[in-house]
């Protein structure tokens, strides 16, 4: 290579890092304007572990009381129920997860988690059920309703390694957990909690937040997708309606996107720090049952 040459080369490379760096922090910066604003909007959780009767049975349930509002004001109430046998189960499985041989690890890894756990969300699955009951709505409306839910729970780190003291962090993580020493799950494999184990302790991340949406609405007959980005390093929804919006076109459908570690982010609009589609890649979807 002439001197020429790599005096270029070095200066685009250059170009690159000082790309991703901004990239990097506008990504810290969202991050941490969301944690402020589900600090700020958020009530607190009624969480409960009881008894409950159901199918002539006597079942031992973790329960949370959730109030909120989606994203156009309107309010919400309902309680999200899990078994405890099912969620020790899960986490027991979870752990036992092995990665190798995985030629998409994270769309498979997605996967393997959203089919283990959808039937046991039926209880979840109800709840939300009775308030489509109670007020009829459109599908947009209804996926806006069950989004706004999770989007309304307090952001929260999930580590593969323990979670250590504030001081040992730096920026947004270190102020983070220096407001809210609590808002950190450690020792969870690939960093990433079983949509069972959101709804015991409801601490997630992104991927952790996706993974349990899509869940849910692959149960309620949606055309629903993941997106990841390795840039971003970063986990969004995607739904395929029939919508105006930011999108990522994939096998021939749009899929909007959706934001959802806090509030106020709607169907189809990516915050600037995040919204390039050339950075998103779709690793799982769900296709409806037409019949």
């Amino acid at each position: 290579m002439s001197k020429g040459a790599k005096n270029k080369f070095l200066s685009y490379r250059g170009l690159l890092v000082i790309a991703a760096l901004v990239v990097l922090r506008g990504l810290i910066d969202l991050v941490h304007l969301n944690v402020q604003n589900s600090t700020q909007t958020e009530q607190p959780s009624n969480t409960e572990q009881l008894w409950i009767e159901k199918d002539q049975d006597s079942v031992l349930v973790y329960r949370h009381g959730r109030s909120w509002q989606n994203n156009y004001g309107k309010p919400y109430q309902t309680k999200l129920t899990v078994r405890y046998d099912d969620v020790a189960q899960a986490i027991a499985a979870h752990k036992q997860m092995n990665p190798e041989g995985l030629t998409s690890f994270w769309g498979e890894l997605y996967a393997q988690m959203a089919q283990e756990s959808g039937p046991k969300l039926d209880l979840i699955l109800d709840a939300f059920y009775q308030i489509y009951l109670q007020q009829p709505m459109s599908a947009e409306l209804f996926a806006e309703m069950v989004v706004s839910c999770i989007q309304n729970i307090p952001y929260a780190l999930v580590f593969q390694d323990p979670c250590q003291a504030p001081e040992n962090y730096q920026g947004w993580i270190q102020e983070l957990l220096a407001e809210c020493p609590d808002c950190c799950l450690g020792d969870q494999p690939f960093g990433l909690q079983t949509p069972l184990g959101f709804m015991q302790n409801l601490k997630g991340d992104c991927d952790t937040r996706t993974v349990f949406l899509f869940s849910v609405l692959s149960a309620f007959n949606y055309d629903v997708a993941i997106l990841n980005s390795d840039v971003y390093r970063h986990s969004i929804l995607g739904l395929n309606l029939p919508s105006a919006g930011q999108y990522k076109l994939f096998q021939g459908k749009k899929y909007l996107v959706w934001e959802t570690t806090a509030p106020n982010h709607i169907m189809g609009v990516l915050p600037p720090q995040i919204s390039n589609m050339n950075f998103w890649n779709v690793v799982l979807t769900h296709s409806p049952d037409l019949n």
